[in-house]
This record gives structure tokens, C-alpha cells and sequence, in this order.
């Protein structure tokens, strides 16, 4: 086992202590608070996807491969879904929208009769 052999394994080990919180923190932690869809963990999700890859390629590293082709294949599949459902990441806002509006126009329609225009000055 040469030199660089022995410094690939402890920087290889070195990597997998470093990963495991990272890895918890996408595990466990941001399910919790943000939604599948949210904007922060595409981006945390990513952001390890960078590191394991870099670390199987750089270190030879086998697991960080592995954790890499899953983190590829989730955001594959979260693509996909927008690909294929565009409105459906935003038809809980759609919904709470057209609630707004209807409610809008009911406490319109109390105030200003129809025929009355709110947009000229009165005579």
C-alpha cells in the first residue's frame, strides 16, 4: 500500500465522518420543516450530490458513489414530477387564491352595489 493509497483511505474516512451529520440533516431534519417541493432542500439535496460525487470520483470513494446515484435518482423522480405536473407544485396556492378572490368579490359586492363604479369620482 503505497503513500497515496494511505491518504485517499483517511481522507476517504475522514469524508464519511464529515458526511454522516449532513446526511442526518437531509434525513431527518429538513422533512420535518420544508415540504418535498421546497426550494431548500432541492438545494441541500444537490449540494451532497456535488460532495458525494466529487468524493467517489476524487477518493475512489464506493459508498459516497452509492449515496450519490440516490441522491441522482430522487432528484430524477422530483423532476420528473414537475415535468410531467407543472401546476401540480402550485395547486395548493391556486386553491387558497381562488378562496381570496371569492371572498374579495363577495365583500365588493356588499359594499358597492352592481352599477356603482369605485373607479370614477363621484358627481
Amino acid at each position: 500500500m503505497g503513500l497515496v493509497a494511505v491518504a485517499r483511505a483517511l481522507i476517504r474516512a475522514a469524508y464519511r465522518l464529515v458526511r454522516f451529520p449532513f446526511h442526518l440533516v437531509d434525513d431527518v431534519v429538513l422533512p420535518v420543516i420544508f415540504d418535498e417541493q421546497a426550494p431548500v432542500r432541492r438545494a441541500y439535496g444537490k449540494f451532497l450530490l456535488d460532495c458525494d460525487g466529487a468524493a467517489a470520483y476524487l477518493l475512489a470513494d464506493d459508498t459516497a458513489a452509492v449515496h450519490a446515484a440516490f441522491l441522482r435518482g430522487r432528484s430524477a423522480a422530483f423532476h420528473d414530477a414537475i415535468t410531467r405536473h407543472p401546476g401540480s407544485l402550485h395547486a395548493e396556492s391556486e386553491v387558497v387564491m381562488m378562496h381570496h378572490r371569492a371572498r374579495f368579490r363577495e365583500r365588493r359586492s356588499a359594499t358597492h352595489p352592481p352599477g356603482h363604479s369605485t373607479t370614477r369620482p363621484p358627481r
